[in-house]
């Protein structure tokens, strides 16, 4: 695939204190064509500052400003201003690492999409400990209802094209759009390949926003996309 070829969705909401550093971080990228900064206007602090001063003077970066629901509305909203190559979700807290989005690229040569696995030791912090077995479960139910061999489900970084998910369309407000994007992906034929990536968790503390309610949504998110034509 050709250099700057890559749109990139971010959807942002309350991040002031990272907004600025992943913005720029993606822009040095050199696979990335667009960045589409999806800005929710719920937001309670400076993020929007944050985002006009790592975005002045780029042309490459489109701010889309909009009252949503959720992480799967922010991701909607983008899909909606891409129209053509290919496709990656970048959280904009500094979880993920925008370095390795050559691997992925590079994968997806091979005409599949492309998911990241996180390579992450999770320590002895109950949260995080709770919050591997939950993905583990998860990815395990998706790959047997699925017959896929993923490695990490609700991994942020998924790369694909639109076209991918020709006669799909997503409806999910919140993280539960993990779920129906890689759905979405199987249901359309595709293997889903994976790529280990980085990943730096922080805690709720730090302003980590999903919680034990999405976890329980992301089962019931594997379940209705199973049974859904």
């Amino acid at each position: 695939m050709p250099a700057g070829t890559v749109s990139v969705i971010m959807p942002v909401y309350n991040e002031e204190r990272t907004a600025y550093r992943i913005i720029r971080r993606v822009l040095a990228q050199r696979d990335v064509g667009r960045l589409l900064i999806v800005y929710d206007t719920r937001s309670t602090d400076n993020t929007l500052r944050e985002i006009r001063r790592a975005i002045k003077g780029e042309g490459r970066a489109m701010l889309l400003s909009k009252r949503l629901r959720g992480k799967g509305s922010n991701i909607r909203l983008g899909l909606e201003h891409v129209k053509s190559g290919a496709i990656i979700i970048q959280d904009a807290d500094e979880e993920y690492y925008p370095e390795d989005y050559p691997k992925l690229v590079r994968e997806l040569r091979n005409g599949q999409p492309v998911f990241g696995y996180r390579t992450i030791v999770f320590g002895n912090d109950y949260n995080y400990r709770l919050g591997a077995l939950v993905n583990n479960m998860t990815t395990s139910l998706f790959n047997l209802l699925f017959r896929q061999s993923v490695r990490d489900v609700n991994v942020c970084y998924k790369l694909f094209t639109k076209e991918m998910l020709s006669g799909r369309e997503l409806d999910e407000n919140g993280f539960a759009i993990e779920i129906e994007i890689a759905a979405s992906l199987a249901k359309n034929g595709y293997r889903i390949r994976n790529v280990p990536i980085r990943y730096k968790g922080r805690t709720w503390r730090e302003g980590k926003k999903i919680g034990f309610a999405d976890g329980a949504n992301l089962f019931l998110a594997i379940v209705k996309e199973r049974l859904r034509r």
